[in-house]
């Protein structure tokens, strides 16, 4: 997926399950780390180490506490800045996994190695085609549906 459809879909997703700006927005931020960081930092061959979803299912491991899936966020704001910060990285490194998987619906994705890619997910569309765009549409269309009867 192209950088925009990582951002619409995680914030999509998440504000669907939580009504929260503040969690679909912190997953929204996180939800481009996997390619920038393998862009910036380490200008490694796309979808290795940094689309591992093990490095973001520990980071959630280790971030996670009960207040993180604070829904009003109320307990979260009373609790002080470095709560706050908890629960945004936590929400961060979830947009971060979510873009793992929103990756694996249109190629493959490292799975048992960092560096060893395999198709996990059925492919969807193309990076980057009208099959991507018309995903998005109707994606974020069936989550206005469903979130619409909750």
């Amino acid at each position: 997926m192209t950088w925009v459809s990582h951002s619409v879909v995680t914030f999509a997703t998440l504000f669907a399950a939580t009504h929260n700006v503040f969690i679909a927005g912190s997953a929204m931020l996180g939800s481009t780390l996997p390619d920038k960081a393998e862009d910036a930092v380490l200008r490694l061959r796309h979808r290795s180490y940094f689309h591992w979803f093990v490095l973001y299912v520990a980071a959630l491991a280790f971030l996670w506490t009960p207040e993180v899936l604070s829904v009003t966020g109320l307990a979260v704001w009373q609790a002080g800045v470095l709560q706050i910060m908890r629960t945004f990285l936590f929400w961060f490194f979830a947009g971060a996994l979510l873009h793992v998987v929103e990756d694996a619906i249109c190629g493959p994705v490292p799975f048992l190695h960092p560096t060893k890619r395999a198709t996990v997910l059925p492919r969807l569309f193309k990076v980057g085609s009208v099959g991507e765009i018309l995903f998005v549409i109707a994606y974020c269309a069936v989550l206005y549906l469903i979130a619409g009867r909750g």
